[in-house]
């Protein structure tokens, strides 16, 4: 177990969807923060709004060396959750480069001045989307990784990125695989929002291949409980599916 009141986690991507939840629940557990966040169109200090004193913030790219480095010296975080990345596939799809920029050499970046500050934990924030197409039934932290687009893609290099960090550095790092997220502040380009806006002005809903896909669906502030979790217990080295 951790020392919530002297052990101060410094969150990439705490401005986003998810990583803006985490902040919250993580402020409310009495943890100090650091949030870490470039503020593109994703981004959002609205949504932290009812913790604003409970953190300190920096507006940042991760990919940023020198300026990550900085912040490190400056607040000398005992952990890091790594929700900064490009997550929408549709955008992969049309350009591919940011989700590289960002996802793989954003991650290295990070890990890179988290070993040199000798962090205590980090948690990265992965996908189940890594695993490609799964059948009908359950999956293991331990199935292959197939991703089927740039953006999975992306996130699949970053977790072998770790992988292979835990193995050579022993660092202490734990990646969480959740299933797809809904709940409030989530973007409007996102599927659920897309059916909701869709649904109340009377507009066709769309259907993707034959509409016979399936999907789980997670409430953010159950995957934020989860990641939390893994944070204060989980063990260096593991996968952590996440579902509902």
């Amino acid at each position: 177990m951790v020392r919530k009141q002297s052990f101060k986690i410094l969150v990439t991507g705490g401005a986003g969807f998810i990583g803006s939840e985490f902040v919250r629940q993580a402020a409310a557990s009495g943890y100090p923060l650091v949030v870490v966040d470039q503020l593109t169109y994703a981004g959002d200090r609205e949504r932290l709004e009812t913790v604003k004193e409970k953190f300190t913030f920096y507006k940042t790219d991760i990919v940023n060396p020198r300026s990550v480095s900085d912040i490190f010296k400056r607040e000398r975080p005992s952990a890091v959750v790594h929700f900064a990345a490009e997550s929408h596939v549709d955008r992969s799809i049309l350009n591919d480069s940011e989700f590289i920029k960002t996802n793989i050499n954003g991650t290295q970046n990070l890990l890179s001045v988290c070993r040199q500050a000798g962090i205590e934990r980090f948690v990265h924030m992965s996908t189940d989307e890594v695993y490609g197409e799964i059948s009908r039934g359950t999956f293991k932290e331990d199935f292959p990784l197939v991703p089927n687009s740039p953006y999975s893609a992306s996130k699949g290099a970053a977790d072998l990125l770790i992988g292979a960090y835990v193995h050579t550095f022993k660092f202490p790092a734990m990646i969480v695989r959740p299933s797809n997220n809904y709940g409030p502040w989530q973007y409007p380009e996102k599927f659920i929002p897309v059916i909701i806006y869709k649904a109340l002005h009377n507009e066709k809903i769309p259907v993707y291949a034959k509409g016979l896909n399936v999907r789980e669906w997670l409430h953010t502030s159950d995957c934020s409980r989860a990641v939390l979790k893994v944070l204060e217990r989980g063990v260096p080295g593991e996968i952590y599916n996440v579902g509902s």
